[in-house]
């Protein structure tokens, strides 16, 4: 498989060299002369462009887009258009409309499309989401996802459409549905047009609530998912030292009194691994067996959905 990045800087460098340890980086994009002429010894087999229309005299196998946001669409209906398989940068588009043109686009010229939601590749919530199937914490009544930092701040986007698309599909990984009711509430606390810190709220059918908080303007790192069930709660912290999925036995008795039973916590064992090695492969191999499934960039779509839902929620 022979793959081309389009965007060599922020975190395009890192599919650079994952697609390099892979044996599958044979093109990279990028109209910076001085951040792609820094790739020029990366391999052998590696060229360097400055435009999109010069890979075109090339037979890459699929491309990935890890450019600014605002540029997914444009960037990648051209693509579609001359057939190319695609991987994009999340959030996938900035309009829900803009993504189900991508999608049509797909269907149409018969090619792969998926979006770059790495947490849905990384170790720990596939583990989580095998504990979930096997009734380790029995029904889902709520979940909420924390993701804060000091930094980096954003100019073109807020902070929900730059931080929360990652923890936004965990929601719908793990609940396996759209939300049915939506609020939020951003800060502008930089006085920008740009809102800084939200809090989000969801309802999802079956009776699961969820919240999700972003912020670039806070003391401390942290990103942390926890989820409770009636059956205990789990929670993963991947901002901490140990990256441990611990198991909370602790459940609520509805007896005559509501009484609560808490038997402490036990450290559930993960295989681990790398989300971008694993996505990437993913990728290739999906390109190499000319899969049709999207359902991946289906949920890419629902993300976009949500995030301009956010935009005009009360």
């Amino acid at each position: 498989m022979k793959i081309c990045v389009i965007g060599a800087g922020g975190w395009g460098k890192n599919h650079i060299n994952t697609l390099n340890k892979l044996n599958a980086l044979y093109g990279i994009v990028d109209f910076n002369n001085e951040l792609l002429n820094s790739f020029t010894d990366i391999n052998k087999n590696c060229k360097l462009f400055t435009s999109i229309e010069q890979t075109f005299e090339e037979s890459f196998d699929g491309y990935v887009i890890a450019t600014p946001a605002e540029t997914h669409y444009s960037i990648a209906s051209q693509l579609l258009k001359k057939g190319k398989n695609i991987l994009v940068e999340k959030p996938v588009c900035l309009k829900y409309s803009e993504a189900k043109e991508l999608y049509n686009t797909a269907l149409e010229k018969k090619c792969f499309i998926m979006g770059g939601h790495l947490l849905l590749f990384h170790p720990a919530f596939i583990k989580m989401n095998e504990l979930v199937k096997s009734n380790k914490v029995g029904k889902i009544s709520y979940l909420y996802s924390n993701r804060l930092n000091f930094g980096k701040v954003r100019s073109h986007e807020n902070a929900m459409w730059s931080l929360a698309p990652h923890d936004i599909s965990l929601l719908l990984f793990f609940c396996n549905d759209f939300p049915k009711k939506i609020s939020y509430n951003g800060f502008k606390l930089l006085g920008r047009d740009i809102e800084d810190t939200s809090i989000s709220s969801f309802n999802f059918p079956n009776d699961i609530g969820a919240h999700i908080f972003v912020s670039w303007l806070h003391p401390f790192k942290e990103h942390r998912f926890v989820l409770v069930g009636d059956k205990g709660m789990l929670s993963y912290e991947d901002s901490s030292k140990n990256k441990e999925i611990l198991f909370y036995d602790k459940v609520v008795n509805h007896d005559e009194v509501i009484s609560l039973s808490d038997k402490g916590s036990t450290k559930i064992d993960y295989e681990t691994g790398f989300p971008l090695d694993a996505q990437l492969e993913f990728f290739i191999k999906s390109i190499y067996e000319k899969s049709t499934n999207l359902n991946n960039f289906k949920l890419s779509m629902e993300v976009v959905k949500i995030l301009e839902n956010l935009k005009t929620s009360p």
